[in-house]
């Protein structure tokens, strides 16, 4: 139990943008005001999508990731700006890799005591063929996850 007496001091919501992480980041962003919590929104560059892009696109890496990542940044600062209408401290941040490593990376680098996601996300039919990141996450946390439906 922690000192200050709250389950849930740090929050990590993974975010791509879909219904179901917008849902997310609404749910953790009620349990923050009941228990006092801090949220972390983090978005992950998708490596594999990344290298997909650039080769169907005919555009450069690093321009496809640009793109990429001025849509993240967007849906971060929005998302940020509704949770801060509730007064509960939040901070967005922006990696790159395979997003199931990197959510529980950075889940023991900050130190999340929750990590709240959507069930699904925006890949869709790439969602079935590759693996569901949720279900990755779910096998591989040592802390625990909270699945949002749309």
């Amino acid at each position: 139990m922690k000192e200050d007496n709250r389950l849930f001091a740090r929050i990590l919501i993974p975010v791509d943008g879909s219904k179901f992480s917008l849902k997310a980041v609404r749910l953790a962003r009620r349990l923050a005001e009941i228990q006092g919590s801090e949220l972390l929104l983090l978005h992950v560059l998708d490596t594999a999508v990344l290298d997909q892009l650039s080769r169907f696109d005919y555009k450069p890496h690093n321009e496809v990731r640009a793109d990429m990542e001025g849509s993240a940044r967007a849906f971060l600062e929005d998302m940020s700006l509704e949770v801060n209408q509730s007064n509960v401290p939040v901070s967005i941040t922006i990696k790159e890799g395979t997003p199931h490593v990197v959510i529980l990376d950075e889940a023991v680098s900050w130190g999340a005591d929750l990590i709240v996601m959507g069930k699904l996300g925006k890949r869709g039919v790439s969602r079935i063929l590759l693996g569901s990141v949720a279900e990755r996450v779910i096998e591989f946390a040592n802390l625990p996850v909270l699945l949002v439906n749309a």
